[in-house]
């Protein structure tokens, strides 16, 4: 709210480097709620984030992006969602309006409503950079769909902020919002503030002599190797569904585990892809094993990393902080395992029936809206050989 106070009057909004650190567009956008009474406009703020959290799950099933996960459940999602969000409710994080809108980009990715997907990616993208990776992946299983809407729906919002105030205040904005971002690696952070990631594990748990070049180095790579899984995984004929869970999955990971800027709240980004897949696995009664792996991940999760922590502890030890990233190391896991096990996912597309069947599976799955016909359909996530 001080922050769209600080839009409409045309004041510096990141004269703090830690205070406000979204961007221009996001701060013209809580100028309509900075205008109303303080309870009602965090009221307002607080319904569209559960709003969109709630929306986006809901989108998944809509999509039929689980084939053999009928809606019934969605009852048991939303409740174990609850505990994970509440968190983030209670403070006004933008967390639940970022991951409800990541799902809607995938949900729309399934029934080829690429406008939607690529407007839901970009919003995303100006409340926090990094949901731009699960931008980027759909660029790399539909590219000829995607890229150039991606693009646009970027440049458009990019513009949209000098629609609303003298351009060359909302330039200088910009250039500081740049310039804050650039300048703020949470690895130099001392522990009290230090990111709840990998990072952490390794360098202050596990005590590793990992520099911050080097950890950079394995955040891009370990978003690139997401990108060739997604790759391989087209080239391999895997079916739609598998290819997008795969993708909403491994890059929910990534955002936490790997991102830039993780905190406690931020592991709700990772939330609703665990829930989903503890109710999958043990709808689908996958091995005890399995389901007790995803099980301790979902109980780590519950764990809140900050002073009520070593409350409840009554310890200053640095490991009581590792319980996240742990569950997010124990969730990779099982998606690799899942994920690349064929046993999972039965009549793998293959061959020549791939057509044939990616048009019964576009004419079963509901649509938003329809596309028109092009002479250039592209049967995505195939490569475009």
């Amino acid at each position: 709210m001080l922050a769209g106070l600080h839009w409409t009057r045309g004041e510096n909004l990141y004269s703090n480097w830690r205070g406000f650190i979204y961007s221009p567009l996001t701060a013209a956008f809580f100028a309509p709620f900075s205008w109303l009474p303080p309870a009602l406009g965090y009221s307002l703020w607080l319904v569209l984030n559960a709003a969109a959290l709630i929306g986006g799950v809901a989108a998944l099933f809509r999509t039929n992006l689980f084939p053999r996960f009928s809606p019934k459940p969605i009852g048991i999602v939303y409740l174990l969602l609850l505990p994970l969000g509440l968190g983030n409710l209670d403070v006004g994080q933008a967390n639940p309006l970022v991951i409800g809108l990541l799902m809607f980009a995938i949900g729309s990715v399934r029934i080829k409503c690429w406008n939607t997907a690529a407007l839901c990616v970009a919003i995303a993208t100006f409340f926090k950079i990094y949901p731009l990776a699960a931008g980027m992946l759909i660029c790399v299983i539909a590219p000829r769909r995607f890229v150039w809407r991606l693009v646009f729906a970027l440049l458009l919002l990019t513009i949209a902020p000098f629609l609303f105030q003298h351009w060359s205040y909302v330039s200088e904005q910009y250039h500081a919002w740049i310039e804050t971002r650039i300048s703020d690696n949470r690895c130099y952070y001392p522990v009290k503030y230090v990111p709840v990631d990998l990072w952490f594990m390794l360098h202050w748990v596990c005590q590793l002599p990992i520099q911050p070049w080097l950890y950079s180095l394995f955040q891009v790579g370990s978003g690139a190797a997401v990108a060739v899984l997604c790759t391989w995984g087209t080239w391999k004929n895997w079916k739609n569904e598998r290819v997008l869970i795969g993708l909403f999955f491994l890059v929910s990971i990534w955002m936490t585990l790997c991102g830039p800027a993780t905190e406690s709240h931020t592991y709700l980004l990772l939330a609703p892809a665990l829930v989903l897949a503890v109710v999958r696995s043990f709808r689908e009664r996958q091995s005890s094993v399995l389901c007790t792996l995803l099980s301790i991940a979902y109980a780590l999760q519950l764990v809140n990393h900050d002073s009520r922590t070593l409350y409840l502890f009554h310890l200053g030890r640095r490991w009581v902080f590792s319980a996240q990233p742990l569950s997010a190391l124990l969730f990779l896991g099982y998606c690799f395992f899942w994920l690349l096990n064929d046993s999972f996912w039965p009549e793998v597309r293959s061959g020549l029936s791939t057509g044939t069947q990616a048009m019964t599976e576009e004419s079963a799955a509901p649509r938003l809206q329809p596309e028109p016909p092009s002479d250039d359909r592209e049967d995505w996530p195939m490569t475009e050989s």
